[in-house]
């Protein structure tokens, strides 16, 4: 079964010369077909992966009335603001955090920008920058989204999202002493910096496969869930994804099913009328996704 599963794709990739570390497939909540590269299975950096945690965080504070979609960043951190913000940061709102439509001129630095390692108020940083359009008009993919979201629920909730989420979310789908990248002064990085094994990525999608339930315990709001991985852009036919974007998780190209997406090949796709969940763990600069949904996804 494992060879009619992931046969063509290791072939593929193979022949490309594609560093793949681990695949899983899990169908009716089984792993149906597994492959690793490396001897154990070790937490690996999910990359922006891990973004779609943030979003299921953003779940389950809202839940519990810490954030509101629609609340103002602005209005959280008055001590960072500049002395006269622009009308467009004052207006820019949670949700316009979790679709990348907060109107910034530029995407600010990414992991391995060298501004990343000198730049140590990155709140301050991140007010500081021109916010040159309305927010909502325009798409743009930006690390300090996801990260001004968690300080977001950091302040409300008074713990970092690391703690935040230990118990709430890690312990429950058997994510146990998890391990996430800090900023300079103490916050998660959130965006990326994540380290999770191919089975703990599994359990996320398993989660979110049905919808904020895993094994008989709810997470996740199955509202919240739906409402989060749904096309929020379909305005933005331009500037947006190409198949379009929810609350920190990119639709598939079927328009239909979703993923979590982080650089150098980390996926966890959710094909919910497949009810089925891919995972890819990979380490490579060229683009691996088309080939994962070919010869994956369109085969189960």
């Amino acid at each position: 079964m494992q060879k009619d599963i992931l046969g063509d794709f290791l072939a593929y990739t193979e022949k490309k010369s594609l560093v793949v570390n681990y695949v899983q497939v899990r169908h009716n909540d089984e792993i149906l077909a597994e492959y690793q590269r490396l001897p154990t299975k070790t937490r690996l950096n999910t990359w922006s992966a891990c973004k779609s945690v943030v979003s299921a965080a953003v779940g389950i504070a809202r839940e519990e009335g810490l954030i509101d979609l629609d609340e103002h960043i602005a209005d959280a951190f008055p001590e960072a603001l500049p002395a006269q913000p622009s009308p467009y940061l004052t207006a820019l709102t949670v949700r316009h955090m979790l679709t990348m439509t907060t109107g910034l001129e530029n995407a600010l630095f990414f992991a391995d920008d060298p501004e990343r390692y000198r730049v140590k108020d990155w709140i301050a940083y991140f007010f500081s920058q021109n916010f040159c359009r309305e927010p909502g008009q325009e798409f743009l993919y930006c690390n300090f989204n996801t990260y001004m979201v968690s300080c977001l629920i950091e302040k409300r909730a008074g713990c970092n999202l690391l703690e935040y989420l230990r118990e709430r979310l890690f312990a429950p789908i058997g994510i146990h002493n998890p391990d996430w990248t800090l900023c300079p002064k103490g916050h998660v990085y959130a965006a990326n910096g994540l380290f999770l094994t191919i089975d703990e990525m599994g359990n996320f999608g398993e989660l979110l496969l049905h919808e904020g339930e895993f094994r008989g315990r709810r997470v996740l709001s199955s509202a919240y869930v739906r409402e989060a991985t749904c096309n929020h852009l379909p305005h933005l036919p331009s500037s947006g994804p190409v198949d379009g974007y929810g609350y920190q998780f990119w639709i598939n190209p079927d328009r239909e099913s979703y993923r979590a997406d982080g650089k150098l090949g980390q996926y966890i796709l959710v094909l919910p009328k497949k009810n089925a969940v891919v995972c890819v763990q990979a380490l490579e600069g060229r683009p691996l996704f088309p080939a994962v949904w070919r010869y994956i996804a369109q085969a189960l």
